[in-house]
């Protein structure tokens, strides 16, 4: 069960993190080790949750495909190839050729790798010849490509993009968007803290993502969550037959804001950045059961 009631004692614990806190987020973007851009690509910054529903960001087109045997020098988000639910719905891809289905491993604009899932040698496409692919991308509208073979491993094989449609790059900026704003997300050390804070871990990442959390006895005990312009709080319910209470912090004046399908799109969507951190602990690990859980109780379109 998720509790969307409004609570006076979040807003003003958001009040006070976010007025002590982003004045210095800069420096601590500088500290570590990275400019301080609201954006992955340095691009203008897109900020609000209406901004990311449009699918609009240039963020996926910093990751393309290495299709050589270089080491690739990007980073690659971690996409699901097996398991159920809303994390498989929503950190998983498809595409289909040759009348089957393979899971995707790697995507970007510049092409994709698949796996070859029992391929015989003589079932290979030509590589001189382009194909027709046919992508899915989460809950994505599916879209179709033409692409060429460039690679081919007892695993793996690897396509270059030749025409892409425009929905069809819309939509891989759509899925890669929350992914690549995940691999950016850093610990940022406790001296950056303003005095009196009692959160035990902050992760700052591009375009104002942070998450706040609050751990006890090792587990993850509540979190607040900024995602651009939007503030949102999330904690297990104790007594409400474990239910989670996923609350938008910003518009105290409504008891809900929007309808239920609109806040499990903001949590599906905290969902996709947190599968992408690397190295959170058990601290990210109780964010993602956490998220999930909220996510498969806010049904679309209940």
């Amino acid at each position: 069960m998720v509790d969307v009631s409004q609570t006076a004692g979040c807003n003003q614990a958001m009040t006070g993190i976010t007025s002590g806190l982003l004045r210095i987020q800069r420096a601590v973007l500088r500290a570590i080790g990275r400019e301080p851009t609201n954006n992955v690509t340095g691009a203008e910054p897109q900020v609000g949750h209406a901004r990311r529903k449009s699918g609009l960001s240039e963020s996926a087109s910093t990751a393309p495909l290495k299709l050589s045997h270089e080491p690739r020098r990007y980073k690659r988000a971690h996409l699901l190839t097996g398991g159920e639910g809303v994390q498989l719905e929503i950190a998983s891809a498809g595409c289909d050729f040759l009348g089957r289905s393979f899971p995707v491993v790697d995507l970007s604009h510049a092409g994709v790798a698949i796996e070859r899932a029992g391929l015989l040698d003589s079932e290979l496409p030509d590589a001189s010849k382009l194909e027709s692919l046919t992508l899915r991308c989460g809950v994505l509208p599916i879209f179709l490509v033409q692409a060429s073979l460039v690679r081919a491993s007892d695993r793996v094989l690897a396509f270059e993009f030749v025409n892409v449609p425009t929905e069809g790059r819309l939509t891989i900026d759509r899925f890669l968007d929350p992914k690549m704003i995940g691999l950016n997300m850093r610990p940022v050390d406790r001296s950056f803290f303003s005095p009196g804070e009692t959160f035990s871990l902050w992760f700052c990442g591009p375009r104002d993502t942070n998450f706040f959390l609050w751990m006890s006895d090792g587990h993850l005990d509540r979190a607040i969550i900024q995602l651009g312009e939007e503030q949102f709080t999330l904690a297990p319910v104790a007594g409400r037959g474990n239910g989670i209470r996923f609350v938008r912090q910003n518009q105290p004046n409504s008891r809900v804001t929007g309808n239920e399908t609109d806040l499990r799109d903001s949590v599906v969507f905290v969902l996709d950045v947190a599968l992408q951190v690397r190295n959170g602990g058990e601290a990210i690990a109780g964010l993602v059961r956490l998220l999930t859980e909220a996510a498969d109780t806010l049904q679309p379109g209940t």
